[in-house]
């Protein structure tokens, strides 16, 4: 049956369910549970949209190649360590002092980390997934698996299993009104919850990069792309080079990676080895596969829902005190909605083949 004539109800049925039954969840626990559903919402924009980052990547990389990149999360804390690097002059043995640091510094050491995460994205595709072309999808799954451990054993030797100071773009929050002393009276706040300037720069990258790879995808580099992945053999007729839209793929995937490593440091004001693959790769994973891991606004949908997902799951152990008996609430969320998408809609809100 041609789409066109099919029900509006029947195209998005999923989508509305998941909707009203998130509004019911909603009401649920404002009026029931008294969270604050607002402080939920910041905090988990704040981090769905890093999830969303990397889950574009994932799902640009899947789409293109159909791998599963487990070292995406690698290739966002090397850059982000680099930029650390940058703002220490070098010197491994002393944190970052954020009170003196340069925006402008830190915003072309930035620029610096994106454009090293996709030349590594671009290596490990054609030194390690390009090699493997003919072998299966688990193999190249487990090789890049192995990039990670490789990637994060070296941040580990050189950096220690330790947390590092690791600064935002801009500190605090918007402020509308300042007292004679200088102190902020007005700041950014939605029902009593002050909305920092890092969440709001998160949430706004997240947006270009989401408007410039749909862009992107309606030039002709674009639309060779979606050719590679939907028939390689036929594009390869065309004379559209699959090996050169592999590498554009990976390296785009690469930058996306370096921006969330960037931008998930600055969350947690914090950098360590592993940080990404750790806390950030299985949610975005999970994100990828939530939205449709060949959709891209899948990938920046799914990405945002279980960012709201975990916190609010973390605002419900606190409230109801049961930190003691449900230990790392995110991981529960995750692994919880993961099943569930996998049990009830394989192919994600709105996924559909590539």
């Amino acid at each position: 049956m041609d789409e066109s004539t099919v029900p509006f109800y029947e195209r998005y049925r999923t989508p509305l369910i998941v909707v009203t039954v998130a509004v019911v969840f909603i009401l649920f626990a404002v009026f029931v549970l008294d969270i604050n559903m607002i402080s939920v919402l910041v905090n988990g924009l704040q981090v769905g949209a890093v999830y969303s980052l990397v889950a574009l990547g994932l799902a640009l990389v899947y789409k293109a190649t159909r791998v599963l990149n487990f070292a995406q999360g690698e290739l966002g804390t090397v850059p982000a360590f680099l930029v650390f690097l940058i703002l220490v002059n070098g010197d491994r043995s002393v944190e970052i002092d954020i009170g003196t640091l340069s925006t402008s510094k830190l915003l072309l050491a930035t620029l610096i980390a994106i454009v090293v995460g996709a030349v590594l994205a671009v290596l490990v595709n054609v030194l390690v997934v390009q090699r493997l072309a003919d072998a299966s999808p688990v193999t190249s799954l487990v090789a890049t698996a192995g990039v990670a451990l490789l990637f994060s054993s070296a941040e580990l030797i050189f950096f220690e299993a330790k947390a590092r100071k690791f600064p935002r773009f801009v500190e605090g929050s918007p402020c509308f009104a300042r007292d004679a002393e200088g102190f902020c009276t007005s700041p950014l706040a939605f029902g009593g919850v002050v909305v920092p300037w890092h969440t709001i720069i998160v949430i706004a990258v997240l947006a270009v990069a989401a408007a410039l790879l749909a862009v992107f995808f309606r030039t002709p580099p674009g639309v060779a792309l979606l050719a590679t992945a939907q028939e390689p053999f036929a594009a390869e007729l065309h004379g559209i080079s699959v090996r050169s839209m592999s590498t554009l793929a990976w390296g785009t995937a690469g930058a996306l990676a370096a921006i969330g490593g960037v931008l998930g440091a600055g969350v947690f004001e914090a950098i360590s080895p592993g940080l990404m693959t750790t806390t950030f790769l299985i949610p975005a994973f999970t994100a990828a596969v939530l939205g449709g891991i060949t959709s891209m606004v899948g990938a920046v949908v799914g990405g945002l829902l279980l960012g709201i997902t975990v916190a609010f799951a973390n605002s419900f152990v606190l409230a109801q005190n049961l930190t003691s008996v449900l230990p790392g609430p995110p991981q529960i969320a995750t692994f919880l909605v993961l099943l569930l998408v996998l049990l009830v809609r394989p192919r994600g809100l709105l996924g559909k083949e590539a």
